[in-house]
Parts: C-alpha cells; sequence; structure tokens
C-alpha cells in the first residue's frame, strides 16, 4: 500500500504544485496558452486564492503519499475537492465558451478522483479507526 500511495499521491501532488505555481508566478503565459480572459485587480485576486487552494491541497496529498493511514481523511477530502472542480468546469467545457481549455484540463482532476476512489477502495480503512487513521 505505502508504495502504491507515495506514487499516486505524489504525482497528484506535484500536478497541483506545478498548477498552483504556475498561476502564481506565470500567469499571464498560463492566460495566453489557455485562451483565457485578461484577469486584473479582484478578479486577479480570485485566481491568486484558488492557486493557494491548489498548493495546499497538493500539500495534503504530498503528505498522504507518505503517511496514508494518518493522513485518510486528506484523501477523502481530494475526492471530494477534484469532483467539484469537474462539476465547476463541465458547463463551460459543455457550452464551449472562453475558458473551454482551462476546463478540459481540468478534467484531468477527474482521473485523479477516480484513482483517488480505487485507492480507498483497494485498501480499507482498518476496522475500529477512523477515516483519519486515529482510533476514537
Amino acid at each position: 500500500m505505502r508504495r502504491h500511495a507515495l506514487c499516486l499521491f505524489t504525482i497528484a501532488a506535484l500536478f497541483n504544485f506545478a498548477v498552483g505555481l504556475s498561476w502564481i508566478l506565470a500567469w499571464s503565459m498560463v492566460q495566453n496558452m489557455l485562451l483565457l480572459a485578461p484577469s486584473s485587480g479582484s478578479n486577479r485576486l480570485i485566481t491568486l486564492i484558488a492557486a493557494v487552494l491548489i498548493l495546499t491541497f497538493g500539500y495534503a496529498y504530498w503528505r498522504a503519499g507518505r503517511a496514508p493511514e494518518q493522513f485518510r481523511a486528506y484523501i477523502h477530502l481530494g475526492v471530494v475537492g477534484k469532483l467539484l472542480v469537474v462539476a465547476a468546469a463541465l458547463p463551460t467545457l459543455f457550452a464551449a465558451t472562453e475558458g473551454y481549455l482551462l476546463a478540459w484540463l481540468a478534467m484531468g482532476d477527474l482521473c485523479f478522483a477516480m484513482l483517488f476512489v480505487h485507492f480507498l477502495k483497494r485498501y480499507p480503512a482498518e476496522p475500529g479507526t477512523l477515516a483519519g487513521g486515529s482510533s476514537p
């Protein structure tokens, strides 16, 4: 289990770190590559807040990869977060409006969500423990 967790959640963490850092450090390049509308002022602040949250989830995946029993709750939270990203992106994807390339990129989160669910089912929590891996 530990090797599986290390591989899966390290890749997920690196994906989140790449996205979050690129949104902070290279936003104008990301905007151009994904054909996004320009953002400045409060709109730029929203992208920075999103980037910080993406980085925070990346850190959680990093921790889960190194101690999956202890940080099992982070994996559950990751499934929820990634599925919510997909749900938020689907209307833009179906409408093929501005931002549709970002919506396609967000479908990577669907792949990770499915892999996280597979991991949780393959390695169920020990009986008598909470989702986070600690005893009641």
